[in-house]
């Protein structure tokens, strides 16, 4: 979903100016259409990244960079702010998290030190200081610590926008693959010293299976396992939080111009609506309610293992609290009912003492702050962060524990978390928040539901087709290599291969017949099959945006065909490391040049994922589709960013118009207003095949 979301202060003040926006491109025309390529400066920095995070739990190898990896830029006119500059440099000589260490974000010391080296980074006034200590840092800072602060650096500093790092699960690996893949794989490289170097990349493969034999044995949970564990899921999570961090907001990074308390809430409810399609065509019944009081009854095996070996922590089924648990599940129940009082009173109380009025539609934000804790929330000394803490509880970890302490299970990780059952069952629990509020919002009334003059004659849905096929990503980074061999790193590579889901292309065809001239706005659902409209009521929160887009109507019929390669918030695959590295190198040497497309974008919801895995028979399910008068936002859409080769996070206008997230689906719904002519169901089937039948499909 491409456009889709502890309070410790980044950066100065003075970092909005510290280094200006860059625009790395030439441009041309190619039949009458714009295409932004890459300059040398622009490739410099793109070469860079992917050399400094090759290899990222080896010591660098490169010579060019050896002679920075020893001292950092001492120049104090360097930076923009020397005094969180100086900060960070007291705490690396007091001692940070050590080299090999496991790292995990939701750990108060790791995070502040974290947040530490972002500024750190983020300081550097100038390309030469930045990526000088870019170096020292990769030589002598924690691995996951760098790549965490490396990641929001690169996703939030602006003479960096449109930078393409390698995909989260080609740098860790280990973060998505079990372990005995990694296993397999090294002791193949001890008896075959050309593995992973066959020009014929298939004798480089590695097959990896879903951990749905011990992970989940219980409760029909392993059916679920291909999409729990899926690379472009997980990495979908873990840049959107990486995007939103919590403990990163306030007008520097301006985060709070995304809406982006609104946006987490929103996110979050959408994933567990995805969740749930995926469990119904699984034949499994709605995910459970989180509850404190009780056993936690659903055990999870992550069967991964950290770089240095060590498996991450593990939970049994009907898993009981330790002693010392009641006493913060206290606490956090505490937490819990201040929000929700907050929410039933219809205000909360600020930093300043004042109160904020939660009865108007846009509070959603501050309560989504509210909940996620993070450094825009109105008051976290009071409220705290309940994400945080729960996460702490779930995965037996300790939030203030030293590394001697901290064995992170993978709900400690953003990119493992959706593996996890626990992790869903929580969220619905935190999504009552969500729920709570919209009920005290009146329904939406017929003249905002209705579009005067425009109606949906038909809609018109090509065949539904899931299907599963292999799937390689490049695990050769997580593997160690021997540089003083005399081969190439860039020739190494190491595939695993994975089944994953996916789907035929399809369009549909709307037909609307319109009185009026003008701009529109079309939503696409997708949600379970209803037998009565009656059914909405709870069915609402079932239901997934799939897309959103403008039209521009004319008086009498519309014809508005749509395929799902154009849908708004989907991307494709992600092209391998090794690959995308040569082919910079290519437009580093003037061979080729490398296009800004978009066409690795971090941001948005994997294509493969668009629909749940079908039936044989056909899966049943509803098509909603909802046009609407454009009402634009405050900020126009993609004004103050360039949405070729940037995500716009921190823009204030990433979005089509003004209404809110999940219209019309957000609020309590008044049966005898909602049907209007500008609204249309259809139902649906998904069908699934096999992957030699899904060619032949029609």
């Amino acid at each position: 979903m491409k456009q889709l979301v502890g309070a410790l202060v980044i950066c100065g003040m003075i970092l909005s100016f510290c280094h200006a926006s860059y625009v790395p491109t030439s441009q041309t025309l190619v039949n009458g259409v714009s295409n932004k390529y890459a300059d040398k400066e622009f490739l410099v920095k793109q070469k860079f990244f992917f050399e400094i995070l090759r290899h990222l739990h080896q010591p660098i190898a490169l010579e060019e960079y050896l002679p920075f990896a020893k001292q950092w830029i001492t120049d104090q006119s360097k930076y923009a702010n020397y005094t969180e500059v100086n900060e960070f440099l007291q705490s690396y000589k007091q001692g940070l998290l050590k080299k090999g260490e496991i790292f995990t974000i939701f750990n108060y010391w790791y995070a502040k030190q974290t947040v530490q080296l972002y500024r750190f980074f983020q300081n550097a006034l100038d390309w030469d200081t930045y990526y000088k200590n870019v170096v020292w840092a990769r030589q002598n800072i924690n691995e996951g610590m760098f790549l965490s602060a490396l990641t929001l650096s690169v996703l939030h500093r602006s003479d960096l926008q449109g930078i393409v790092l390698p995909a989260i699960y080609e740098i860790y690996p280990h973060h998505f693959f079990d372990g005995d893949v990694f296993h397999d794989a090294t002791n193949r490289r001890a008896m075959d010293p050309t593995y992973g170097f066959y020009v014929n990349k298939r004798y480089n493969v590695a097959q990896s299976n879903f951990t749905s034999t011990f992970a989940t044995q219980f409760y029909g949970e392993g059916s679920m396992s291909y999409f729990t564990e899926d690379v472009g899921l997980n990495a979908y999570y873990y840049y959107f939080m990486m995007d939103y961090a919590p403990f990163l907001g306030g007008d520097q990074l301006g985060l709070n111009k995304d809406r982006r308390g609104e946006l987490y809430l929103y996110m979050h409810q959408q994933l567990l609506a995805r969740y749930s399609l995926e469990r119904s065509a699984n034949g499994l019944g709605p995910a459970q309610v989180l509850t404190w009081e009780s056993p936690i009854a659903t055990g999870y095996y992550p069967m991964l293992r950290y770089w240095n070996g060590v498996p991450f922590r593990a939970r049994e089924s009907n898993f009981l609290w330790r002693p010392y648990d009641p006493i913060k599940l206290s606490g956090l129940k505490a937490y819990e009912e201040r929000v929700r009082q907050a929410i039933d009173f219809g205000y909360l109380i600020g930093r300043d003492g004042q109160r904020i009025d939660l009865r108007k539609p846009e509070a959603i934000d501050i309560v989504g702050n509210l909940v996620s804790g993070n450094a825009d929330s109105v008051n976290v000394d009071y409220y705290k962060m309940i994400e945080t803490t729960a996460r702490m509880i779930l995965a037996q970890g300790d939030y203030y524990g030293s590394s001697s302490e901290v064995w992170p299970g993978v709900l400690m990780h953003y990119e493992t978390s959706m593996r996890d059952p626990l992790f869903y069952q929580f969220f619905q629990r935190v999504l009552g928040f969500y729920w709570d509020f919209k009920s005290f919002l009146p329904p939406y009334t017929v003249d905002e539901l209705n579009f005067e003059g425009v109606e949906i004659k038909s809609v018109s849905v090509e065949k539904l087709v899931t299907y599963f096929e292999p799937f390689d990503v490049d695990i050769s980074n997580g593997l160690g290599f021997d540089y003083s061999g005399g081969r190439s790193t860039w020739n190494f590579s190491v595939l695993a291969r994975k089944n994953r889901l996916n789907h035929k292309p399809f369009s549909y065809e709307l037909n609307i017949s319109s009185q009026f001239a003008g701009k529109g706005v079309v939503r696409m659902y997708m949600g379970p099959q209803m037998y009565s409209l009656g059914q909405l009521q709870y069915m609402k929160k079932l239901f997934v945006e799939m897309d959103q887009y403008t039209v521009d109507l004319v008086v009498g019929n519309n014809q508005i065909k749509r395929n799902t390669r154009d849908f708004y918030y989907d991307i494709r695959d992600r092209t391998t490391y090794s690959e995308l590295y040569m082919r910079i190198m290519k437009a580093y040497r003037g061979e080729e040049q490398f296009v800004l497309d978009m066409s690795e974008a971090h941001c948005g919801w994997p294509d493969r994922l668009l629909l749940p895995k079908g039936q044989p028979n056909g899966f049943p399910m509803s098509f909603f589709f909802i046009v609407t008068p454009f009402k634009p936002p405050k900020v126009p859409q993609f004004s103050t960013f360039d949405s070729t080769y940037t995500c716009g996070t921190g823009s204030g206008s990433k979005y089509i118009d003004e209404l809110p997230f999940g219209f019309p689906f957000d609020r309590e719904i008044n049966f005898s207003n909602f049907v209007t002519k500008n609204i249309h169901f259809v139902d649906v089937s998904v069908y699934h095949v096999n992957g030699n039948q899904q060619n032949a499909s029609h």
